[in-house]
């Protein structure tokens, strides 16, 4: 499993209830589901899981946990393919908080 959590962006918050931060974390988790599945075969793949938690304290927290296990071997490295879903997942999170901060 690895996690996304030691980068940083400041783009300023909207106003975000609990129920814009849990909607917004299964967005991300479905998004990130989605891009794993558009470049690894679902047959091979023997368990996924993608969790995003937000937390809003003085800034947004953002964790990005991904498990992927394959049946067999498709020639991918799932190291680098679990860094790019994360890094696709905090990129489009990142651009929904802007459509929504209005910039």
């Amino acid at each position: 499993m690895r996690e996304m959590n030691d980068n940083f962006t400041e783009i300023g918050l909207p106003l975000l209830s609990e129920d814009d931060l849990e909607s917004l974390a299964e967005a991300c988790e479905n998004e990130v589901t989605n891009y794993l599945l558009s470049r690894i075969p679902q047959k091979s793949i023997e368990e996924l899981s993608v969790s995003c938690s937000l937390e809003f304290t003085n800034k947004l927290d953002v964790d990005i946990a991904i498990d992927i296990s394959q049946k067999y071997d498709n020639g991918q490295d799932l190291d680098v393919l679990v860094t790019q879903a994360a890094e696709f997942g905090m990129s489009w999170l990142e651009k929904e908080l802007r459509e929504m901060k209005g910039d």
